[in-house]
């Protein structure tokens, strides 16, 4: 049986186009790559860790947090227990992602959960960051956060917890 052209160019394209949705929808349901630095600094933050936090971003490391300009080193202190200890949890949504070459820009939403002695606190920030690709892996060399009142963020987000491995 011999196909027309017509009818086996409308298949090619049928079948390429069916492709690329196929791809398309598993793609936005997971994490970009490049969003994996991100989950795996507020880990080392969890854990008091700066070295580890360090090797999550690149040298000029730059953090625009709540109307303030930071360094590393400003991160790093600020996540230090003063006092009091604390367990923090850390639960992100990615919105979108975009990637040129070894460039990222990553948008997503980030919550922690703090816990001390005095009880549990819940923050959320509606965050960006900039990723560069050095060898095989990302680094993040900008980040963008805004703090939100606890009752100005979407109630429909659907958080998932992120626990680095040990």
């Amino acid at each position: 049986m011999e196909i027309s052209p017509l009818v086996r160019d409308t298949l090619r394209v049928g079948i390429w186009l069916g492709g690329v949705l196929f791809l398309s929808g598993i793609a936005v349901a997971e994490d970009h790559p490049a969003f994996q630095p991100v989950k795996e600094l507020f880990a080392a933050m969890s854990k008091h860790d700066g070295q580890a936090m360090r090797e999550k971003a690149t040298e000029d490391f730059q953090l625009l947090e709540h109307g303030e300009d930071w360094t590393m080193q400003k991160l790093v202190d600020a996540v230090q227990p003063k006092g009091e200890a604390y367990e923090r949890k850390n639960f992100f949504k990615q919105i979108r992602a975009r990637q040129e070459g070894n460039v990222a820009w990553l948008s997503y939403w980030n919550k922690a959960e703090i816990r001390r002695n005095s009880g549990l606190r819940t923050i959320v920030w509606l965050e960006s960051a900039v990723m560069v690709r050095e060898g095989d892996r990302w680094k993040i060399q900008l980040m963008h956060s805004t703090r939100l009142e606890s009752d100005k963020h979407p109630k429909n987000i659907e958080w998932v917890q992120f626990e680095a491995t040990p």
